[in-house]
């Protein structure tokens, strides 16, 4: 029962129809203490103004009625058609009493000269009291009917408060349950969902509100969550086909060896063809590893910067002598100092890819090309990384997927390329570049071949960059 009622209590559905009640409650008391004050004062400024105009009254009277036991039976018939009020009137000249009718409250005897013209209460009664000549006229009433009237108002406003805190509860649980409806049927989707199965989407009522954007929001969210599981699946099964081949050629390779026994020679050979496997199995490994990696968010260590031109410089030297062996010019214009974010290990990484791939695919005779560009070499931002070569290309709705793993070109379109790749190479420079806040993009030249563009954001100014080793 205990957790039922913790359950129930820490409810949004309970906490909504809680405070949604509790706000009306305080708000509808606080107006009705509102109501009553003003109707109090209200009343009193009333009961003032009737007294005011009887006072006139008797002023009027005490200048038409000849005889003072005349005036007397007029405030006497008055007092008697006001009796509920307890109404009276004096007439008071110097000090003496001359004609009085009425209730007279406790005190009234004492003479006009204790209190000046006006208003003021005496034991329960108010009194008004004025000047004509040398007269001094005082009426007055009991304000026992205004607290009586008062009283009427307060239970009826005690009642009506009563029933709004009643009721508004169970309206409060009504709207919140009708409120909280989307928000089941969302958790009853949710439920629902699986790791490999996301089809399932979340209800958007089509009304703009909050729920419905959150909605949408998390549907969003399940359709990259959908797009990356199916993306992951792709990645497992075409990793599985990969692994697939070196390790069958492993497996022929060594039932070739223990077939029969051999010449040392032709072990040797055997063996050699074994380790040559071995070492493309592990370069996959390795790729796969480096992804694995990237999707974790843990290529690179954080506050960790390279000097990419002497990483690029390196890397051309590194290069020169597979692109003198294929026939092909190497070039590379004179980059300026910069720094960026990122491990130089991991940008050579980037670079030996992408020369690797221009070399590849470039005929012999042709030419590539590398490059850093500052946007401003005084105060630099930005810098440009680019490697083009004089290959076929790629046809333009390839561009793309060039970056998606495991993606291998149309052969007719490489006709110079000696091995086929394992398909991984660009989509690791995307994973390298990406966590750095730069990007890369592949692009025809328009005298052909393929350009490709890295955009990374600076480190510290050139100026800084001599004490930093590549």
């Amino acid at each position: 029962m205990p957790n039922a009622l913790r359950r129930l209590t820490g409810s949004l559905r309970f906490q909504l129809a809680f405070w949604n009640a509790g706000v009306l409650v305080v708000l509808v008391a606080g107006l009705l203490a509102l109501l009553y004050l003003g109707m109090s004062v209200l009343l009193q400024r009333e009961l003032d103004e009737v007294l005011q105009e009887d006072c006139r009254e008797l002023e009027l009277m005490v200048a038409s009625v000849p005889s003072l036991s005349d005036l007397e039976g007029e405030m006497r018939r008055k007092a008697i058609s006001h009796e509920k009020q307890r109404w009276f009137a004096q007439i008071w000249r110097g000090g003496i009493l001359l004609a009085a009718a009425g209730e007279l409250p406790a005190g009234a005897e004492s003479g006009p000269a204790d209190h000046d013209d006006g208003q003021w209460e005496l034991k329960g009664f108010r009194l008004v009291q004025s000047t004509e000549g040398n007269l001094r006229l005082r009426v007055g009433s009991s304000l026992d009917f205004l607290a009586d009237d008062l009283a009427s108002v307060q239970r009826l406003f005690l009642g009506g408060g009563l029933a709004v805190a009643v009721i508004s509860p169970l309206v409060g649980w009504l709207l919140a349950a009708r409120a909280m409806g989307p928000v089941a049927d969302m958790l009853a989707t949710a439920r629902r969902l699986e790791p490999a199965l996301l089809a399932e989407r979340l209800p958007v009522r089509g009304i703009g509100d909050e729920l419905d954007r959150l909605a949408v929001t998390i549907n969003a969210m399940l359709d990259r969550l959908g797009a990356y599981n199916e993306r992951q699946r792709d990645f497992v099964a075409n990793a599985a086909h990969e692994l697939r081949s070196p390790l069958a050629a492993v497996r022929a390779l060594l039932e070739v060896t223990l077939n029969k026994d051999r010449p040392v020679e032709e072990y040797r050979e055997l063996l050699h063809d074994l380790l040559e496997q071995v070492e493309s199995l592990a370069s996959l490994v390795n790729s796969l590893l480096l992804l694995a990696e990237g999707d974790a968010g843990r290529l690179h260590r954080p506050g960790v910067t390279g000097r990419l031109d002497r990483v690029l410089e390196r890397a051309v030297e590194m290069f020169e002598p597979v692109a003198e062996q294929r026939g092909i010019v190497l070039v590379m214009v004179p980059p300026s100092a910069v720094l960026v974010s990122g491990e130089s290990s991991r940008l050579r990484q980037v670079l030996s890819n992408l020369l690797d791939n221009a070399l590849k695919f470039t005929p012999p005779g042709g030419r590539v090309e590398c490059s850093l560009r500052l946007d401003d070499p005084s105060n630099p931002a930005w810098v440009e990384l680019e490697v083009a070569d004089t290959g076929p290309g790629i046809p333009q709705e390839n561009l793309e997927r060039v970056f998606e793993r495991f993606h291998r070109n149309d052969p007719a379109h490489q006709p110079m390329q000696p091995k086929s790749g394992t398909g991984l190479g660009l989509s690791i420079c995307r994973a390298i570049i990406r966590p750095l806040g730069g990007s890369i993009r592949m692009e025809n030249r328009p005298v052909g071949g393929i350009r490709v563009v890295i955009r990374l954001p600076c480190a510290r100014k050139a100026e800084d960059f001599a004490r930093n080793p590549a």
